[in-house]
């Protein structure tokens, strides 16, 4: 034979079960629906649009997105070139007299490691980013150039510069060549 098992229901099913089924109320030309009229979707979704259940999780997935490179080693021609163009920068922004007097504007192609630990480059790979600007400083004892743009001053190392441009071309050009 078989048995009826008894379903437990919740006292609060039993208290307020007359309301529980009603379901949304409807609101047609009454004062509640004229002081709130009903939202577009788009109005509903601005209301949770600021709301971001993992905080920094968009930034994380953004972070993954940069596709980092190895950096490029500069071959012996390359390198003597690069190290011709920083002379002739040193020799016009000898003093900080000479480098506001002549006024050098350069663009610079140069490496930025990867800072973010959570990225798998981190330590292993980086950016190339080109930034164009007034040399300020030549310093060959701390192998660094000091670049000024409308940001602010960059301290970039020798060893991280790929290449040096002149946006108008006439400060590099080879004397004999």
């Amino acid at each position: 034979m078989a048995t009826a098992q008894s379903i437990a229901v919740p006292p609060a099913m039993i208290r307020y079960g007359d309301i529980i089924m009603l379901g949304r109320p409807v609101h047609n030309g009454d004062l509640f629906s004229r002081r709130h009229p009903k939202m577009t979707p788009q109005h509903r979704a601005k209301i949770f649009a600021p709301f971001a259940a993992l905080v920094g999780f968009d930034e994380h997935i953004r972070s993954k997105e940069i596709q980092y490179v190895n950096k490029h080693e500069l071959d012996a021609d390359e390198e003597w070139e690069l190290n011709r163009k920083l002379n002739v920068l040193h020799g016009l922004t000898a003093n900080s007299r000479l480098a506001r007097t002549n006024n050098v504007t350069v663009s610079i192609e140069y490496y930025v490691p990867c800072t973010d630990p959570n990225n798998d480059a981190y330590g292993r790979k980086g950016l190339y980013r080109t930034i164009t600007g007034v040399v300020r400083k030549v310093d060959n004892v701390n192998q660094s150039m000091t670049l000024c743009d409308a940001d602010g001053e960059y301290d970039i190392a020798f060893e991280d510069i790929y290449d040096i441009t002149e946006p108008t071309g006439a400060l590099f050009v080879r004397r004999g060549a």
